[in-house]
């Protein structure tokens, strides 16, 4: 059945970019030509009503310069009148006179020669006055000087009242234009504003697909079987984050699955283990006591018996050895076969890590490094100290490999989100070399002249039942050597793999 065409996401995002940036511009530009038409009238009528006030505003500011102008020219003929003044007599109240008079600041007697009779003066009210001198001539020839102080911002504000009048007429002017001029400015930018809507929409629609693509491209790369393909969307978005949290699973499911073939290549071995120690372990004990038998009841020999007693001797030795040997291996290979599952109880971690200094030989070696808060994990006792056991006699060993005295340093910390808890075990050795970290877990792998290649592969499958893991650290520890990190859950145990 073929499948039925649909309208692109790209073609509706954009068409309803469109049509959210139109419809209100549409209707405003209906509502503006109504509203403009009213509105010139309106304020043309204001503004001529206006415009006449102004202008009898500015008639008054001349009658009231004029008038200012002739009230001081009548002050000074009157005062020029008076005989005190005419004779230039110093002992004239000026004073009084500076302070009856209505603006008169100040007065002097000038005598015909420009030398001054007599004066008084007060000081001007305020900066926003100013003095303005009128010389009245006197009939003895002198000069009565009067001071009057006027408004020093008369000037000012009759030029902006006049610039007020002039924008006001040129508003009512402009204004009766406005409906016609703004109605075609507007449908302009009507279409200008669907154009960059259109513009915008297929960029944005673009891009947002675009990502979209990527990650059904990666989901399909993935579900055919090309595990390590991730999406790279780069930004601080949504997308930016969804693409993270892609990546994030798809890594969660790679190490799940990586776990889970870990547990199944252990879980042969395992069954290997069983059967080999069952094959083994029977014939010791026969090997051992006939040996043992053969060595006790030599009595002598014809020839050369102390050659051969020596012969048995050697012989019966190396033949210990190796059945020691056997042994071990057959007793390590039990252990890997018969580790009991996992029953998680809450544990205070800290309780169990001071228990390894219990042992002699670590009590001397071993330095804590604690976090300020106490942590409790839901873990396997007796599983989870093999588990460090393991780490810290391995860490010893790789110590004394180097020369050093072999001390190890444990730390425990929590992550940031509060959801897991790292152990980090710090040797003193030469570190792991980059060939062996990906082997290094594996059964019958040891960097050791001595070890059986189990106890690593043992503890990281004690750790993965625990819901958590065991790994080198990509870095050398702050003390030269490997860090091995062992991570585990602090919920609930149910999350573990076992």
């Amino acid at each position: 059945m073929s499948r039925r065409k649909t309208v692109p996401l790209q073609v509706k995002l954009t068409f309803a970019l469109v049509l959210i940036v139109l419809m209100p511009l549409a209707m405003s530009a209906y509502f503006i030509g109504q509203l403009g038409k009213a509105a010139a009238n309106v304020a043309a009528g204001e503004a001529s009503a206006r415009t006449e006030i102004l202008g009898k505003s500015i008639e008054t500011y001349h009658d009231l310069v004029s008038t200012t102008k002739d009230l001081h020219r009548e002050i000074a003929a009157r005062l020029a009148r008076r005989p005190d003044l005419i004779a230039l007599a110093p002992a004239s109240d000026l004073e009084k006179l500076v302070h009856n008079e209505p603006g008169l600041r100040a007065v002097a007697l000038v005598r015909p020669d420009g030398t001054v009779a007599a004066e008084a003066s007060r000081p001007l009210a305020g900066p926003m006055w100013r003095d303005k001198v009128v010389d009245e001539e006197l009939v003895n020839g002198g000069t009565l000087r009067l001071t009057f102080e006027v408004s020093a911002t008369l000037n000012d504000d009759l030029q902006k009242l006049k610039q007020s009048i002039d924008a006001t007429r040129t508003f009512v002017q402009i204004k009766s234009a406005l409906p016609g001029g703004y109605r075609t400015a507007f449908l302009v930018l009507i279409g200008m504003a669907g154009l960059v809507a259109a513009g915008l929409g297929l960029w944005a629609s673009r891009s947002v697909l675009r990502r979209i693509d990527a990650l059904v491209s990666t989901a399909r790369r993935v579900s055919d079987g090309h595990l390590d393909a991730r999406v790279e969307l780069r930004g601080q978005d949504e997308m930016a984050e969804l693409g993270s949290a892609f990546n994030t699973m798809l890594d969660d499911l790679d190490q799940t699955r990586q776990q889970l073939q870990y547990l199944q290549r252990m879980g042969v071995w395992q069954d290997v283990a069983r059967r080999l120690a069952h094959e083994i372990k029977n014939p010791l004990t026969p090997i051992q006591l006939a040996v043992q038998q053969c060595v006790s009841a030599y009595k002598g020999a014809d020839t050369d018996p102390v050659r051969f007693k020596k012969l048995l001797a050697d012989a019966g030795e190396i033949v210990e050895e190796e059945i020691e040997g056997l042994r071990r291996l057959v007793d390590t290979f039990r252990t890997l076969g018969a580790l009991p599952k996992v029953e998680a109880a809450p544990l205070a971690l800290a309780e169990v890590i001071e228990e390894l200094k219990l042992d002699p030989m670590m009590a001397t070696r071993l330095t804590l490094d604690p976090p300020a808060e106490p942590l409790t994990v839901r873990a396997d006792k007796l599983l989870l100290k093999r588990v460090l056991v393991n780490l810290v006699e391995n860490a010893i060993h790789a110590g004394q490999e180097a020369g050093n005295p072999g001390n190890v340093v444990i730390g425990w910390r929590s992550d940031p989100r509060g959801d897991s808890v790292a152990i980090t075990v710090d040797d003193h050795g030469k570190g792991v070399a980059p060939e062996s970290r990906d082997k290094i877990f594996e059964p019958y792998v040891t960097t050791k002249a001595t070890g059986t290649g189990l106890g690593l592969a043992i503890a990281r499958k004690i750790a993965i039942e625990h819901g958590g893991e065991l790994s080198i650290a990509a870095e050398r520890a702050p003390t030269g050597g490997a860090r091995f990190v062992m991570t585990l859950p602090l919920r609930a145990a149910e999350s573990s793999l076992a």
